[in-house]
């Protein structure tokens, strides 16, 4: 119950530092920012996707936190959901939103057991932004709500993906470059357009400049899991 307790303030405050010390002005309805709902939500979360942001930025050479691209930036997301708005902190699977060549993100389900249909998408508080994960990375489906009005923020992020979840090739020379050498794909929050992964295809940038990473939070199904 302590463990509980503590994990709730630390929500609490990230809640008020990340959404509710900005430029933006609050209502009671808007759970990413009213601390009541906060709690509400706290005390009764739905089962799904969670999707939270990491509050640092980071440069294109992802890669360097681990001994892979993949066991890389699921370490940043590990590091960063305890102190992001994720209202779920009981979900016990996290990875980050960028594809590998092994794990395009429409592969999520048979790589890390995400269920991706039927099981909806939400935001770090709760806000639903798609009814399942395979219709938000299909590149076909447009989003109910974008993930900047779900509480993710509005500046860009790194997705290294095109608009239909494959890794670009050479993005940031395979997550390892901070030279300005190469270029990586970054993603929309506030657009709902179906290419919200890299809006237009070609969007890009230097990867000696930094951006956040987006992760997903989940229970693995691991009946879904097809070993390689």
């Amino acid at each position: 119950m302590r463990s509980r307790s503590l994990i709730l303030i630390s929500f609490l405050c990230s809640i008020l530092y990340y959404n509710c010390l900005g430029d933006k002005t609050c209502s009671d309805e808007d759970k990413s920012c009213s601390v009541q709902a906060a709690i509400s939500s706290f005390l009764s979360v739905p089962d799904g996707v969670y999707i939270y942001s990491t509050i640092t930025k980071y440069q294109g050479n992802l890669a360097s936190y681990g001994s892979t691209l993949d066991e890389s930036t699921q370490n940043i997301c590990k590091n960063e959901k305890l102190f992001s708005s994720l209202i779920n902190q009981y979900c016990p699977e996290v990875r980050a939103i960028i594809p590998t060549p092994l794990a395009p993100l429409y592969n999520f389900e048979t790589v890390y057991g995400l269920k991706s249909t039927s099981f909806p998408v939400f935001g770090p508080t709760g806000i639903t932004i798609i009814d399942g994960w395979s219709n938000m990375v299909s590149g076909e489906a447009v989003l109910n709500i974008s993930l900047a009005a779900a509480g993710l923020g509005t500046e860009k992020f790194w997705s290294f993906s095109d608009t239909t979840g494959n890794v670009i090739t050479d993005t940031c020379n395979n997550g390892t470059d901070t030279t300005g050498t190469y270029s990586g794909a970054l993603g929309y929050t506030t657009s709902t357009d179906s290419d919200w992964l890299n809006l237009g295809g070609d969007d890009i940038d230097s990867c000696d400049v930094s951006y956040r990473v987006l992760c997903v939070c989940f229970t693995p199904d691991t009946s879904l899991i097809i070993p390689p």
